[in-house]
């Protein structure tokens, strides 16, 4: 704490600060029995201990600032700086000045609290990491994208020093180094974090680590060539057809002569599109390419910024929300798509990145809202007759229904999702409506359906080679035999389904934790061993990652193995979500309103 560049005296003790982090970042102002209960509990006097506090922050903070009431409010000064808040809602170029960037939330703090508390710190500092990561992420991706790989290894040694084990933080340093002309290194790099994810975790590197030593696997371009904009524009709709065929390698190869092309050919529009191409191309048809595709993109943002190109700064921004999405950093995703929505300069652009929007809101928890988002995307696509968007969007419009056990609706939603499906020839996309309909099939009771649905999921993933289908249809098999009694079969397929779907560093996360509480809830509910560490790692990816409404799932989980503080937990993280299905759980198990 410091005011005019000056440290201003500490407080006695770890409960001001603890009390400090609260009032800042809890959900919603809490009452001073609630605080009380929290933090001094143990306290002969909880409501005196707390107005002790209290009286402790106020002389730490200074006249400026006030606090008072029941809940109880603070009121900061309007030019007072949070590093934390910075964190959450800064860009990154104001969260990269912060001093502590990457250290613990409260670290050195230990205000031996009640256990929802301990579990509400122990979630926050999982968050504030994830932000962190994800801050030096982008800042890493951008700088390469700008041409300043010496700035780009500097950040990428930065977030791989905040997780040793990250093989996408691992993949951008050596991206960066091999742009950089440290070839060497990079390859040094590569064997070592190889043989450390062998030796210590006795996994074997994923293919997209093994390739980023490799500078030709992500390039965007072929070098110089006598290009002008006519050739770029047809080597770019040649690109575009061949990844939509899923000749993968031909159409990046086609799309890298655009980009060589279309920089010869000196002319920004042009170029902003082609490498917005290539960006799309890599992260929807290069399987764990993400990483490629977010550097094109940030090169094509940078340009329709200089250049005024709305068109390419929407999608830019759209595709790198998406890839956000993705790797569950909501925060990020969120910044990102609001951008594309705003920028977006006709009603197809609007749809799909209104589209990508709805998909987070569920994602995060934020049900109602993301319903909202995605009957507009829909609406906007169906005028458009674009049955790509609109499958989209009654897909997930359908997750959501399903999420809150509106299963007509969800049902609805999903025919619709189909049906443009197979009107847009989006096969590859059929398997997500398709394990959802089973989700559905399977809540009515009616197994034998639930059970075609999810094979063909499963099938369909498999052969297409996408983890994320392969694991919803994996998921929705397991349950179908638990349903049917063979409880030790579904369970051993409910842990592989969370394990299969990412099994590539860039999966869509959200899958993870979805199959990942399934297997927590059929574990818990018939006593088998491991149930209580599912419910960990389950409780750690939502927390890091901002998956609200699997936190408070988590937490649930917790609650019925008869862990202390877990349905107060549960009632504190329930102010993040709105699924009415999810609160009559929490009410149904707390003393405390949700």
């Amino acid at each position: 704490m410091e005011t005019g560049g000056e440290l201003r005296g500490s407080p006695r003790g770890h409960k001001p600060w603890a009390l400090l982090a609260l009032l800042l970042l809890a959900d919603r102002a809490l009452s001073r029995a609630r605080l009380a209960e929290h933090l001094f509990a143990d306290a002969d006097d909880p409501l005196g201990s707390l107005r002790w506090n209290l009286a402790e922050l106020r002389r730490l903070l200074g006249p400026d600032a006030t606090i008072s009431g029941d809940p109880v409010q603070l009121d900061l000064p309007a030019d007072a700086q949070v590093d934390a808040l910075v964190l959450a809602r800064g860009t990154w170029v104001e969260a990269l000045r912060l001093p502590g960037l990457g250290r613990d939330l409260l670290e050195g703090i230990d205000p031996l609290a009640d256990p929802a508390f301990d579990a509400w710190l122990r979630a926050e500092r999982q968050r504030f990491a994830g932000l962190a990561a994800g801050i030096l992420r982008e800042a890493a991706i951008r700088a390469l994208a700008t041409g300043d790989a010496s700035t780009a290894v500097d950040l990428a040694g930065r977030l791989v020093d905040l997780d040793d084990y990250d093989e996408e933080a691992h993949a951008l340093m050596i991206r960066a180094l091999t742009a950089a002309g440290r070839q060497a290194e990079a390859r040094r790099h590569l064997e070592q974090t190889v043989s450390r994810l062998r030796d210590e975790l006795g996994i074997e590197a994923s293919a997209t680590l093994v390739r980023a030593a490799d500078p030709s696997t992500g390039a965007l371009s072929v070098g110089r060539t006598a290009g002008t904009r006519a050739t770029a524009e047809s080597l770019m709709a040649a690109g575009e057809a061949a990844i939509a065929a899923g000749a993968t390698e031909a159409g990046l190869e086609t799309l890298r002569r655009a980009v060589s092309d279309a920089e010869q050919a000196a002319d920004p529009g042009v170029l902003a599109r082609a490498l917005v191409a290539i960006g799309e191309a890599y992260i929807h048809g290069g399987r764990g390419m993400d990483g490629e595709g977010a550097t094109a993109l940030h090169q094509a943002l940078a340009i329709a910024e200089e250049h005024g190109l709305a068109e390419q700064l929407s999608e830019a921004t759209r595709e790198l929300g998406y890839v956000e999405m993705l790797r569950a950093r909501y925060d990020r995703a969120d910044a990102w798509l609001e951008r594309a929505v705003d920028a977006a300069p006709n009603a197809g652009l609007r749809a799909a990145a209104l589209g990508v929007q709805g998909s987070v809101a569920v994602d995060r928890g934020q049900t109602a809202p993301a319903i909202a988002i995605l009957e507009r995307s829909a609406a906007e696509a169906a005028t458009l007759q674009k049955p790509r968007l609109t499958a989209w969007a009654y897909a997930f419009l359908g997750r959501a229904h399903l999420l809150r056990e509106e299963l007509p609706q969800a049902r609805g939603s999903l025919e619709k999702a189909i049906e443009a499906v197979r009107a847009a020839g989006w096969i590859t996309f059929l398997a997500l409506p398709q394990s959802l309909m089973g989700a559905v099939d399977l809540a009515e009771g009616k197994l034998d359906a639930a059970s075609d649905a999810f094979d063909a999921a499963f099938a369909l993933g498999c052969q297409i080679g996408d983890p994320c289908w392969e694991g919803m249809g994996a998921r929705g098999i397991g349950l179908v035999k638990v349903a049917r009694g063979d409880v030790q079969d579904g369970i051993r397929w409910l842990d592989d389904a969370r394990i299969r779907c990412v099994r590539i560093p860039d999966a869509y996360l959200w899958i993870h934790g979805f199959c990942l509480d399934s297997l927590c809830e059929q574990a818990v509910a018939h006593g088998v061993p491991g149930a209580d560490r599912w419910v960990s790692d389950l409780e750690a990816l939502a927390a890091r990652t901002g998956m609200n409404e699997l936190l408070v799932r988590a937490h649930l989980h917790r609650a019925a193995l008869g862990m202390g503080g877990a349905p107060q937990a549960a009632a504190d993280f329930a102010s993040r979500i709105d699924n009415p299905a999810v609160l009559r759980r929490v009410r149904a198990v707390s003393p405390v309103p949700a």
